[in-house]
């Protein structure tokens, strides 16, 4: 009996485990190689520069939970970007400053922060046809990296490798 009221409870207590819904976000940590791959392998044209942000304008608190049936997201910010683009010898070219659309991106109450004025990246931008460049980063990361020398050569092997995973 007592073996059947241990087996009975194991039982429940396993089935609520798993109805409750999880309260955290799961990521995987991103690298300056998976990332690679994923902007490599996106339709749009994207860039990897290094150096630093300009913060322009004042960034909006992004505390909140993003409500998923109006997909209210947070708003874009007109940050500059001053740096080098990356390539297969490493940050190479003239020091340039450009401006850049910044869009973090939210999974439920979970959403990236928006770059700090002065802040040092190694960063994955989307080069549109028209208008300032974009950068979104996600909830999880991936979308820039601290500005080490380490991780400007890790960029700059993918492109010398072909494909980074």
């Amino acid at each position: 009996m007592l073996r059947t009221l241990c087996a009975a409870a194991i039982a429940v207590l396993t089935t609520l485990s798993f109805a409750v819904p999880s309260s955290a976000l799961s990521c995987m940590p991103p690298s300056p190689e998976s990332s690679f791959a994923r902007y490599h392998a996106a339709p749009e044209l994207y860039q990897v520069w290094s150096g630093r942000w300009i913060q322009t304008q004042p960034t909006p608190n992004l505390g909140g939970y993003v409500d998923p049936l109006s997909e209210a997201a947070p708003s874009p910010v007109l940050f500059y970007f001053r740096g080098r683009m990356v390539g297969p010898q490493g940050a190479f070219g003239r020091l340039r400053t450009f401006p850049v659309k910044v869009t973090p991106q939210c999974a439920g109450p979970w959403c990236a922060s928006y770059p700090e004025g002065g802040d040092k990246a190694v960063a994955f931008f989307e080069r549109p046809d028209h208008g300032p460049r974009r950068f979104e980063e996600g909830p999880c990361g991936g979308a820039s990296f601290p500005r080490t020398t380490g991780n400007i050569q890790r960029v700059a092997a993918c492109f010398t490798a072909g494909m980074c995973s």
